[in-house]
């Protein structure tokens, strides 16, 4: 691309500062050749995020990536109002934290982003605390400083921007990592700098320094904070408050003195920093390009107004007068180069004379038009390195044509324009087909990639649990009791009359938690009545008819002969190239686990599960297409008309390419177009029909059906799933499902049904930003213009059926140029989907809807979500709803909007900020994901097993499960065979928090083996610092009563120096005493073996050990144990885990 290099820097090299008739393209590169051929840092101010969005996706694919940095801002108003973007902020922190290092980058911002203050640069640069190993800290100042930064302690580390301390152990878990670290103290001296992981708290490597930088924009020492808030109050004196605006002011100042919510509070930075700072005084060395300023003239009035409104209709107006903003003009004339696309403002503007190229969409006769005459005597120039099947057919229609012309040069083009001065042509094939999608930069910075919360299972107090035994109960708390001097830690639980259980942490087996469909509030079980006893057996007997049709299904399943499909040939090969995105990890595994199906002998049934946008349809298309190949038709059945016209495009764009026929099958289709379908198919003229259950009807008959693919199985009727039963006997099935199962019910269905899971997300989707706000109409109309001025369309969730006509008269009142229209489940199901359909063709802006938006529906054009009565809905219902945005290349907003007149209940508000805290899929998606995975084991097993998982609780309900389908014994406590030896409480000096006690119980509780006990004891010690000697011998309390019960030891007695083991009849029967003997000789201590009334006799003699004995008897024990079996001398059974 030398020419356009050329031509870039001949036009820099004039000297002016205003330049026109240009196009987006042709600016990246302007400005990448600027970056490149100078010693500066460049600044590219945009009118809006979209706009910024778009540059810094263009730049990143022309630039080395790590040199190109965004700085996003949210729209004004919501930064007033007090909400702000996580991800938003950690991005720009970055990007600070980048240009504090003095290289030169490319800064992509907006107006508003160099509008909005910031702390001075020198307070950054003096914030950042550089620790090293073998270096001296005091741990009590490094805790200060960890307060001042923004950091919140927490007793345990699991999201970033949180730090603990645990004696000389202290963990932080910084924006700039992935992982947290731990810090080992001895004294003040640093002894090692560890990375741990979240999940299981574990370190897995050393770093010898760490850099630790504040969390937030606004950070201060005390004395700050004093200054700050003193300034704040004599500011705000100036006006007479209402008691709306005052209210406010009391919150805000709390949270700047508890340094709460700080990301929500940069409103308040002017009074941390008199100073006019803004993101362009973070570089010394910089040239400002300013791209499309009449554009943001338009957005500054449109600014003034929404300002105006929020004034006068939200009791704002002091709010507004914070001196937050830098003025407008003062920052734009700071530029070094304007660039105006359409050249309308300034009359001196150097006019470039670049201009936009047609969008051919694979019209190659119209290309070939353009060349011969529009640009006659113009090169032109194509991408080539990609090699695609569009490449290959331009060059050979071009060369068909004897064009001459043209040059393929070996680079990205990342979009299309043509130099009419250089009379030169870029195309890319986007351009020409239309198809290509341009890749999207990431975030950089790594807060929103992390995992926010580990423990899904963890106990709090009030939560309602399982016991085996007593059924249903609600948790009360951890007790500690001192019973003849021995302490026990107890989980204490009330009943039904509030009568108590008390749980020794040694049966922790026997306890789950409950959880059940959204809502299900349990009743709480009396103990020692039948009703729980009956509760069980009625549902273990439901389990049993269960099993008996699952197993009856697996032996049809075995006994079935089915098409052995061909290997992977060119043409599959290059169909799967025609995928324009990179494939997720999953994505890959589910594709390759479906072909090695296909190709066996037997009918394939495989079930693939993953949430919405993730890729499960990629995984169809690609067995269709194997399908077809070898000669086979493909049905492909989906719940709605909608959703078969969304399929129905994409299957026809990219099968058609290759010459197969795919047809849709609907309601809106013409009865004739489907009288000709039918008939084709019965020919065999059509490889792949898609449609809803119209295509289950007796009409239907194919000429060589291959595969059946079924979208969201559950939602089809009964008698369309007996037909669907029929039809799958022979031919090979791949199910799709959105909502999850639970992995313990994936693991019983093994067997009767293959199943894959889909759980990366595709890459580099941007998080949806999400606020919980209180519902105003001018954050309302910002949002939906913001959305309308940028193309896009949004969902406004109103769940009243009743006066939803009035909600739309409300909006259109608010936005009147848009145009709205609304549906809902009261609705006949045509017209329903009539609404649906018309607004996915974007024949309107807003669609206001019950919570029936269509759960599979991809409509990537609607990127704002406002839900108006958030607190109402269950997280995973949020969630999924959530889920109907930010599918697409655009940023995505999603508004949780409640009555800010009523209190929210602290379950509400507590839901709500948790969604939006998980932005990114991480434990969000967890805890959404274990609720959703309650109605998929309803899906799965048929809706007459759901009722009875919420009689007993899901994890409970799989327990009997397992039980009744591998024919297991009934769980029971182990027996006790000795006293009590050792402490089995954990000292709350050494873990103070309950529910960390509990999951190390639980622990301790699994320990198999030396091996799990040393690992156990490495973590703890990694964790919380050097064991105490109590809980080391509480774990090999635990594991040596599993040694016995495996061994069969029922009698114990020990001495000062010596101690007796005696094992039961029939395990003394099965042991070979040679192999006994063999392993006895090879011990430390004595060992003397007797036999006495059919009983092996064991003595060991230990005098002078400074060990305690069970630490002797549980390696022995081992020993014996690993080496009978190893030799399979011994078959012992396992006790229940």
């Amino acid at each position: 691309m030398k020419k356009i290099k050329n031509y870039i820097i001949e036009k820099l090299n004039l000297g002016n500062k205003y330049y026109q008739k240009t196009n987006d393209y042709f600016n990246a590169y302007m400005i990448k050749e600027d970056y490149l051929n100078s010693d500066k840092t460049i600044f590219v101010v945009l009118p809006n995020l979209y706009e910024a969005q778009k540059y810094y996706d263009y730049l990143n694919q022309i630039i080395e990536s790590d040199y190109v940095l965004f700085y996003p801002v949210d729209q004004i108003l919501t930064t007033i109002m007090a909400l702000g973007s996580h991800e938003f902020q950690s991005e720009r922190l970055y990007t600070i934290k980048k240009l504090l290092s003095k290289d030169k980058f490319i800064v992509v911002t907006t107006l508003d982003g160099i509008l909005m203050r910031q702390l001075k640069p020198n307070d950054y640069k003096n914030s950042i605390l550089t620790l090293k190993v073998n270096d001296e800290y005091n741990i009590d100042s490094l805790v200060n400083y960890l307060v001042n930064s923004g950091y919140v302690h927490e007793y345990t580390v699991e999201n970033p921007g949180t730090f603990s301390v645990r004696g000389g152990i202290v963990d932080i878990f910084t924006r700039d990592n992935t992982n947290p670290i731990r810090l080992d103290f001895f004294d003040n001296l640093l002894e090692s700098i560890k990375i741990f992981d979240v999940e299981t708290q574990r370190s897995f490597g050393t770093i010898n320094e760490i850099e630790i930088a504040p969390l937030h924009e606004l950070f201060y020492t005390s004395k700050m904070k004093d200054d700050a808030i003193k300034r704040i109050n004599k500011h705000f004196e100036k006006f007479t408050l209402s008691s709306k605006e005052q209210q406010r002011l009391n919150i805000d100042i709390e949270k700047i003195s508890n340094r709460t919510n700080l990301s929500m509070l940069n409103i308040y930075i002017p009074f941390f920093n008199v100073e006019e700072t803004s993101i362009l005084d973070f570089s010394d060395n910089k040239k400002i390009y300013v791209i499309d300023e009449y554009k943001m003239i338009t957005n500054e009035n449109q600014k003034a107004d929404d300002l105006e409104t929020y004034a006068h209709t939200m009791d704002g107006k002091a709010f507004l007068s914070l001196g937050y903003l830098i003025d407008y003009k003062k920052q734009i004339n700071k530029s070094d180069i304007n660039i105006d696309n359409l050249g309308i403002l300034h009359k001196d503007a150097y006019s470039l004379d670049v201009m936009d190229v047609n969008n051919y969409r694979g019209n190659l006769a119209m290309l070939y038009f353009d060349l011969v005459n529009t640009f006659k005597g113009y090169k032109l120039f194509l991408n080539d390195n990609t090699n695609s099947k569009e490449v290959r057919e331009i060059k050979s229609y071009l060369k068909d044509k004897a064009y001459e012309d043209y040059e393929f040069i070996d680079e990205d083009i990342i979009g299309s324009f043509v130099i009419n001065e250089e009379k030169i042509i870029y195309l890319n094939e986007e351009s020409v087909f239309g198809n290509k999608k341009s890749r999207r930069a990431k975030y950089r910075s790594v807060l929103n990639q992390s995992t926010k919360i580990r423990h899904v299972e963890e106990l709090e107090v009030g939560d309602y649990v399982v016991h085996y035994e007593f059924g249903i109960g609600k948790y009360m708390g951890l007790k500690t009791m001192d019973l003849s001097g021995i302490k026990r830690d107890y989980l204490y639980i009330i009943y039904k009359d509030n009568e108590s259980l008390y749980v020794p942490m040694e049966q922790i087996d026997l306890i789950l938690k409950y959880s059940s469909n959204d809502g299900v509030v349990p009743q709480l079980s009396k103990m020692g009545g039948r009703q729980w006893k009956n509760t069980k057996a009625a549902v273990k007997k439901k389990i049993k008819d269960l099993s008996d049709r699952l197993l009856k299904l697996y032996a049809l399943r075995e006994e079935a002969v089915g098409y052995a499909y061909s290997s992977d040939n060119e043409t599959q090969i290059e169909f799967e190239n025609d995928f324009k995105y990179e494939l997720t990890k999953d994505q890959a595994k589910s594709i390759k686990r479906v072909k090695e199906e296909m190709m066996k002998p037997k009918p394939m049934d495989v079930l693939i599960i993953g949430d919405v946008g993730f890729g499960k349809t990629e995984v169809a298309l690609r067995a269709a297409f194997k399908a077809v190949l070898d000669g086979k038709q493909v049905l492909y059945l989906v719940p709605t008309t909608v959703l078969a016209r969304q399929h129905y495009y994409t299957f026809k764009e990219r099968f058609e390419k290759f010459g197969a026929t795919v047809e849709l099958m609907s309601r809106f289709v013409s009865k004739k177009q489907q009288t000709e379908t039918i008939k084709n198919l019965k020919k065999g003229f059509v490889d792949v029909v898609i449609g809803t259950h119209r295509l289950l009807s007796k009409d239907i008959e194919f000429a060589n059906l291959g595969l059946l693919v079924i979208d969201e199985e559950q939602r089809f009727g009964v008698i369309h799933k007996e037909r669907i039963k029929e039809i799958k006997v022979n031919v090979d099935t791949l199910t799709l499902s959105a909502t999850p199962i639970p992995r313990t019910l994936q693991m019983t269905m093994l067997g009767l049904k293959d199943l894959e899971t889909i759980e990366t997300p595709p890459l580099n989707r941007y998080p949806v930003q999400t606020y919980v706000v209180r519902r105003e109409d001018a954050l309302v109309k910002e949002a939906i213009r913001r959305e309308i001025a940028r193309g896009g369309q949004v969902f406004y969730l109103y769940n009243k059926v009743e006066d939803m006509e009035l909600m739309v008269l409300k909006i259109q009142k608010l936005v009147p140029e848009a145009k709205i229209v609304f549906g809902h489940g009261k609705m006949s199901k045509d017209q329903l989907e009539r609404t649906i359909s018309e607004f996915i063709d974007h024949e309107y802006d807003i669609l206001v809807s019950t919570t029936i938006i269509e759960t599979g529906i991809d409509i990537p054009n609607t990127n704002t979500l406002i839900i108006h009565d958030a607190d109402r809905l269950g997280l995973s219902q949020l969630y999924q709803i959530r889920g109907r945005v930010g599918r697409s290349d655009k940023i995505a907003y999603a508004y949780l909007m409640y009555d800010g007149y009523k209190d929210l209940s602290d379950e509400a508000y507590k839901r709500l900020r948790t969604l939006e805290d998980f932005t990114e899929l991480g434990s969000g998606y967890k805890i959404a994901m274990k609720d959703l995975s309650i109605r998929g084991a309803g899906d799965i097993l048929g809706s007459e097993q759901s009722g009875f998982i919420d009689s007993v609780g899901l994890e409970m309900y799989l327990q009997l499960l397992d039980e009744v389908l591998n024919d297991k014994e009934e769980l029971k406590p182990l027996e006790e065979v000795t006293d009590v030896y050792a402490n089995r409480s954990i000292d709350k000096e050494y873990i103070d928090e309950d529910s960390v006690r509990i999951e190390i119980h639980k622990k301790v509780s699994k320990l198999n083996n030396l091996n799990d006990l040393n690992d156990l004891k490495e973590e703890l010690e990694d964790r919380f610092g050097t064991l105490n000697v109590d809980l080391l011998t509480y774990m090999y309390e635990k594991l040596l009563k599993k040694l016995f019960y495996r061994i069969g030891v029922y009698k114990v007695s020990h001495s000062k120096g010596a101690v007796l083991l005696v094992i039961n009849k029939e395990k003394s029967n099965e042991i070979d005493g040679v192999k006994l003997f063999e392993v006895s000789n090879k011990f430390k201590y004595k060992v003397n073996l007797g036999y006495l009334k059919d009983e092996i006799q064991i003595k060991v003699d230990y005098p002078n050990a400074s060990e305690h004995w069970i630490y002797i008897v549980v390696r022995l024990l081992e020993a014996y144990y690993e080496g009978i079996n190893k030799n399979n001398q011994l078959m012992f059974k396992e006790e229940k885990k």
